[in-house]
This record gives C-alpha cells, structure tokens and sequence, in this order.
C-alpha cells in the first residue's frame, strides 16, 4: 500500500485525517456506521467507508450520511485509476479490488474539505488491512470476534484475534466489548505492549 499511497500522492494528506478505525469479526460495520451517525449528530461533518456494498459500489463511501454521488465518484474514481496505471507494471501491479477501494477512500476524504472525522471499517483481519495504513488514528475499535476467514487469519480465537490486534497503536485510545477469554487475552496483552489501557464496553 505504501508505494500506492506514494503514486497517488497520499503519505502526508492521510496523515492529516482524523480516523476512527474498527475491526472485528460481527458488528463492526454497524459499530461505524452508529459511530458516524453520533458524530455527525453531534455537529461533525463525516466520512464513512465500509463494505461490502449490497446494490452499488458508491455505497461504500458516505460523506455526510449521504453515499457519494456519482459524479464525485466518476471523478475520483478515474483520477485514482489513471494516475495508477501510468505509475504501475511488472514491478508494481495495479492494486487489487479492496485495494484499490481503500485508496480511493483515502482520496475522497483526504480532498473533500468538510470531513472532520473518517470511520473506516476493517476488510478482512487487520494487520495487514489495506485501511492499516493509517499511523495515528483517533481510536480503534474491536467488535465482537469470532470464527472466520480461517484460512487467512488462523484456525483460533488466538490467531484471529492477534490479527484484529494488528490495528492497535501507540498511544490511541481503544475499546472493544466482551470477548472469548482467549481472545480477550491476546488484545489486552497487545495493549500492555503498547503501553494503554484497552476499554471493555458492554459487560
């Protein structure tokens, strides 16, 4: 993702963004979909992304509550596209769907002036999440974990859970809601790591 973000002149606008991250297994889609609702009812002008989509793909990506219309999208979507192909080739292949959605993302919220805050909702796992590139978020969430995608994240709790871990930094406040033990193990020993306290809602 690094030489994407690169190409597409992204390394400093992302760093200037106010995200909310979150991970999980069940419920994080709708954990940063209730995530935006609240900021926005609460005077912040926000950007959403999240997946899948269930008719058209502009519903991934929500500024103000609202999918992005079809002409910013055509728009973004081709500046993205264009400026990707000219840079990209053997070396360095076109980015893949997710991928290329995450930057596109990146793009939207970086140059749309009136997003305050951006909710980004976790692909699959987390460490290695096209949306982990994000090096300072606000707060990072972790919902509910559970058993799948086993053959990318790991056939445990433990596994799977040190992946979704992968999204926790240094110094950002984090929560999740009650968990497997074994789970709850893993992201409550990568928070001491990390020097944090991890929040538990929901008990």
């Amino acid at each position: 993702m690094a030489k994407y973000l690169q190409i597409l002149e992204l390394e400093e606008p992302i760093t200037r963004l106010k995200v909310v991250h979150v991970a999980g297994t069940k419920g994080k889609g709708s954990t940063c979909t209730f995530a935006e609702s609240i900021l926005r009812s609460c005077g912040f002008r926000t950007g959403l992304f999240t997946s899948p989509h269930l008719i058209d793909v502009r519903e991934r990506f929500r500024l103000d509550g609202l999918d992005i219309s079809e002409e910013k999208f055509i728009r973004y979507f081709w500046w993205c596209w264009n400026k990707l192909k000219v840079k990209t080739g053997d070396d360095i292949p076109m980015p893949a769907y997710f991928r290329f959605l995450a930057l596109l993302a990146f793009k939207i919220f970086s140059d749309e002036q009136q997003v305050d805050v951006a909710v980004l909702e976790v692909g699959l796992g987390g460490k290695y999440d096209a949306t982990n590139v994000v090096k300072a978020p606000v707060v990072c969430g972790i919902s509910s974990l559970g058993y799948d995608h086993m053959e990318i994240l790991g056939n445990s709790l433990v596994e799977i859970a040190g992946e979704k871990a992968g999204i926790l930094k240094k110094g950002v406040p984090a929560y999740t809601v009650p968990q497997p033990e074994e789970a709850m193990s893993v992201l409550k020993q990568r928070a001491s790591e990390l020097g944090f306290h991890l929040w538990t809602h929901g008990n």
